[in-house]
């Protein structure tokens, strides 16, 4: 399903980022999943297994002193960008 631009524009005008919900004359309404679907085109049934897979990278903060040897090491100096 391909997303609607037109759909999501128009439903951002009724959203509360406080409620995270929308408003409506008659009151709120909570988005659900299919509503989701229906306005972002999001992937909502396949199921995510990345939580089961080793991360890939580990901080390595033991053998540097904790956190502050971390900053230490990998810190850089000059202007950023």
């Amino acid at each position: 399903m391909e997303r609607n631009d037109s759909l999501l524009i128009a439903a951002s005008y009724f959203w509360s980022d406080t409620l995270n919900a929308f408003l409506f004359g008659h009151g709120p309404a909570s988005p659900s999943l299919v509503d989701v679907l229906m306005l972002t085109g999001l992937d909502i049934s396949t199921t995510d297994d990345s939580y089961l897979r080793k991360p890939e990278h580990k901080v390595e903060t033991r053998n540097i002193g904790g956190w502050s040897g971390y900053i230490q090491k990998y810190q850089r100096t000059g202007p950023a960008g």
